[in-house]
């Protein structure tokens, strides 16, 4: 998808600069895509010690044992 939008030039150095990408558009399609996932890991551990987890379960889903 084409978009316009304005973000610093110095951001943008810094975002190419890190992720070498072929593209500007792909640096910084990679750069959201790591803001995004790193805001999940953020929402994931504010749930530490708020839900219980059957490990047992969880390793069988591992595995493959549904």
């Amino acid at each position: 998808m084409r978009t316009t939008i304005n973000i610093d030039d110095e951001l943008i150095r810094e975002v190419e600069a890190l992720y070498k990408a072929e593209s500007r558009s792909k640096s910084i399609e990679l750069a959201l895509k790591d803001a995004i996932e790193m805001k999940k890991r953020e929402k994931l551990k504010e749930l530490v010690g708020k839900i219980e987890f059957d490990e047992e379960v969880i390793q069988r889903f591992r595995d493959g044992d549904r």
